[in-house]
């Protein structure tokens, strides 16, 4: 439970999933799922002490302060997150950014670990003297030759007997809490559902269409269409943010002569163009119309003659600002090759659909005509065709452990244009209902139409199925887990000062 997505973790591809012993991926799974809990489920070694006194307090659960007191379990939690960082291959080097690392997740260790003392209470649950004394005769602190030593239980001090005592009791009441709200025994039912999806993997090969490959032709016949739209004008503005009344007296004194348009940009304008003395540069229509307020002052700037100054307009933010025309609008150049790229950026801005359906359609081509020859037709038309590994029904990953995937998942790191099919419902109905060699209609995924055809069909090996069955008792633990310790850092009874704190001593510290 404590954080997982920490900045010096380091994901492996999941390529290696399939390869190397079977035993030695079991051993993987189980590491990784220990080292996600053992910051809150295993006592912290030696002396936990008590986290009140005069350390420094970085928040607070349910009015229990969260304080860095050496010997407390901050402390042991900040000595332990950094030892498992440095024998990771991490160096302290003294930067921030380590130390954020350590501290952050100390913290965070530490307040889950007083919400769940404070859940096992209100649930009700003890601690006998005599399972903490079994315990105690158990600890290794205590053993000669593997069994206890009496001699030693009487040698240690009573501060250190009691300390033990409390980690012991502490222990075990978060562990009996957690045990009890992430414990999870699958049905037979469940997991044969689980096998059955794991077991049949598909290998696809696709086309894909993609949107950037809009001919200049149909831009250009949009923008015929639409002329307006891309009339072009050289502008330079005053953004006045004030008021009305100071935009009119900025625009009276440029009238007047005492202060040029220029100055006017550099001294009062408050946008981006300012420090070019108002110049925008040239403009297409559709880009001025989220400007101003009113649309029939864009029309006004438009009508500029060179060199005139606009009157004062009201912008949709808010503000005011006025116009000099730098040259009068023109009409559009439908040769230029500027204007082919303002076409498809206001296209892909407010009109996407429209390139959408230019690619379903000439996907839809590719789709009837490579039935019978998927490679040949694609070769024939310029296309190129990619493939994919065999991957299973698995839906957003839904049974993956960190970077491991006991079913098995659509690898997209070679193909950008399957990203986010893992979570595409009409990506994976399609693919999943098409039988060998039968070819996909065309499907909408990011920027591209895609058109796929299942090449294989695979049934997972008895291994892969076996390892499933094993832990996915333990995947499903593993979730309802995070979302526990989510829910106790998000949880209103959670002040987290953590950054003020951590600031300033690490201010003071350098």
């Amino acid at each position: 439970m404590a954080s997982t997505n920490d900045k010096h973790d380091k994901p492996e591809s999941s390529d290696n999933r399939h390869k190397g012993n079977s035993f030695v991926y079991i051993g993987t799974v189980v590491l990784l799922v220990i080292t996600v809990l053992a910051f809150v489920f295993v006592p912290a070694m030696g002396s936990m002490g008590s986290d009140d006194g005069n350390g420094l307090t970085f928040g607070s659960w349910n009015g229990k302060s969260i304080s860095f007191v050496q010997g407390g379990y901050f402390s042991t939690q900040v000595q332990q997150i950094k030892a498992q960082y440095e024998s990771q291959g991490y160096k302290d080097t003294g930067d921030q950014f380590f130390a954020y690392q350590v501290w952050r997740r100390a913290f965070e260790n530490t307040a889950i670990h007083l919400a769940l003392l404070d859940y096992a209470a209100k649930a009700g649950i003890k601690v006998s003297d005599s399972y903490i004394d079994l315990k105690i005769i158990e600890n290794q602190a205590f053993q000669d030759n593997g069994t206890f030593s009496k001699r030693k239980y009487r040698e240690a001090s009573n501060s250190y007997k009691l300390s033990l005592r409390k980690e012991i009791e502490s222990a075990t009441l978060k562990g009996r809490y957690v045990s009890d709200a992430v414990s999870f025994v699958p049905s037979k039912a469940e997991t044969a559902f689980l096998k059955s999806m794991a077991q049949s993997q598909r290998i696809i090969e696709y086309v894909a269409i993609p949107f950037s490959a809009y001919p200049d032709e149909e831009r250009i016949a949009f923008a015929r269409a639409n002329p307006a739209a891309f009339r072009r004008i050289r502008l330079s503005k005053v953004t006045i943010s004030s008021s009305t009344k100071e935009a009119e007296q900025v625009l009276a004194k440029i009238r007047s002569g005492s202060l040029s348009f220029e100055d006017a940009a550099k001294n009062y304008s408050k946008d981006s163009y300012a420090s070019k003395g108002g110049d925008i540069g040239s403009r297409y229509v559709w880009e001025l119309k989220g400007d101003l307020k009113n649309a029939t002052d864009l029309d006004a700037v438009l009508a500029l003659p060179k060199g005139e100054i606009s009157a004062v307009y009201e912008t949709i933010s808010g503000s005011w600002s006025f116009y000099r025309a730098e040259d009068t609008a023109t009409e559009p150049d439908f040769a230029s090759a500027d204007l082919a790229k303002s076409v498809s950026d206001y296209l892909n801005r407010n009109e996407k659909g429209r390139i959408e359906d230019w690619a379903v359609s000439v996907a839809k081509g590719f789709a009837s005509s490579a039935v019978s020859d998927f490679s040949g037709t694609a070769a024939a038309r310029g296309y190129s065709v990619k493939e994919t590994q065999p991957f299973p029904l698995n839906y957003g990953k839904a049974l993956d452990i960190g970077y491991f995937s006991l079913l098995g998942s659509l690898d997209t790191t070679d193909l950008p244009e399957l990203k986010g099919a893992d979570t595409s419902e009409r990506f994976l109905s399609a693919v999943f209902g098409l039988d060998a060699g039968q070819v996909s209609e065309p499907i909408v995924l990011g920027d591209n139409a895609i058109v796929a055809r299942v090449k294989e069909i695979k049934t997972a090996d008895e291994g892969e199925l076996g390892l499933l069955e094993a832990y996915y008792p333990t995947v499903v633990q593993q979730g309802v887990s995070n979302e526990l310790a989510a829910s106790i850092l998000a949880n209103p009874s959670l002040m987290d000062d953590f950054m003020t704190t951590f600031s300033r001593v690490y201010a003071q510290a350098n």
